[in-house]
């Protein structure tokens, strides 16, 4: 009985969140498209032979490797709970950044929304005498978001992202090498809504909002259910509310090959978060702690590299 019953909880925590995002993306995507199945046929005759990437024409080969690329990033996303975006920034070197950025968004959450599912019992977004919940970082990083993308409009932003990149390098590695010499005490809503809008700012200009909140409540000590279930949450509303924004200001980009190169990546998305999120059930506290970090130098690295595209 007790088999079966995880089985069911496995079942509902996968079938539900890829159902709600099926219903929305069929709610949103024909608008954008046009309603012209015509474009879809036409569009995946297209992408099939020549795959019209970037602007030139590539073989299935290029699809392959994005599709390698998204499944490392949802075992990424999956084991820890963030640091999509940092793997998967590794398609803007195959896709134009007005195409890759808005796909990566999406498919991080759908990561998320599967991950949120499967682990829900983690979540938190109330704050409770036992817990701390995730809706004061999700304020906070709804007036962050604005702030950051005015600055990604205004100001030299690889300059930005290169000393986030580097702060990101540097605290991972000391705190790897010295593990208990950095700690804070500092908690409460009013940290964690400057917090969240730090975030926002850092996400709204470098696509990694997830990266303040981890590394503050790393600092903490949270334990792996608590980071996750704050984090997790964070990150899918912010990039629901980053997609939204762009839908409204952008709505070209969301056009038939947009959604075609979607549904071909998102098998290899959600088979990778299923297979991060097994592992992460498997993994101590310790070696969790060990992941974030190593993954916080790769999300400083990505973003290193990303100054040079």
């Amino acid at each position: 009985m007790p088999a079966a019953i995880g089985k069911q909880e496995l079942i509902t925590g996968i079938v539900v969140p890829i159902g709600a995002l099926t219903l929305a993306s069929i709610a949103v995507a024909p608008p954008l498209v046009g309603g012209n199945l015509l474009d879809w046929v036409r569009y995946g005759c297209t992408y099939i032979s020549t795959l019209n990437i970037g602007g030139g024409a590539a073989d299935l080969g290029v699809a392959s490797i994005g599709a390698i690329v998204f499944f490392l990033a949802g075992v990424v996303s999956g084991l820890s709970g963030f640091a999509f975006s940092a793997v998967a920034a590794c398609v803007l070197w195959l896709l134009p950044p007005l195409q890759a950025v808005p796909l990566i968004m999406l498919l991080s959450a759908c990561n998320q929304l599967l991950s949120l599912g499967t682990l829900r019992r983690e979540m938190q977004l109330r704050h409770t005498s036992e817990r701390e919940g995730a809706l004061a970082y999700i304020v906070g990083g709804f007036a962050g978001v604005p702030i950051g993308l005015g600055l990604l409009q205004a100001l030299p932003t690889h300059t930005f992202a290169a000393g986030l990149g580097i702060f990101l390098i540097v605290y991972s590695l000391f705190v790897l090498l010295k593990p208990d010499s950095l700690r804070i005490k500092l908690s409460g809503w009013k940290p964690a809504v400057a917090v969240g809008a730090a975030g926002g700012i850092v996400g709204g200009f470098s696509a990694f909002p997830g990266s303040m909140p981890v590394v503050y409540l790393g600092l903490r000590g949270a334990n792996k259910a608590e980071i996750r279930g704050i984090t997790q949450p964070y990150i899918l509303a912010l990039q629901v509310i980053s997609l939204a924004l762009l839908a409204l200001t952008r709505s070209a980009i969301f056009n038939a090959q947009f959604w075609l190169l979607w549904a071909l990546t998102l098998p290899a998305v959600l088979l990778g978060s299923w297979i991060g999120v097994a592992l992460y059930r498997q993994m101590s506290e310790v070696n969790f702690r060990r992941v974030v970090l190593i993954l916080l130098i790769v999300s400083g690295i990505s973003l290193l590299a990303k100054t040079l595209i």
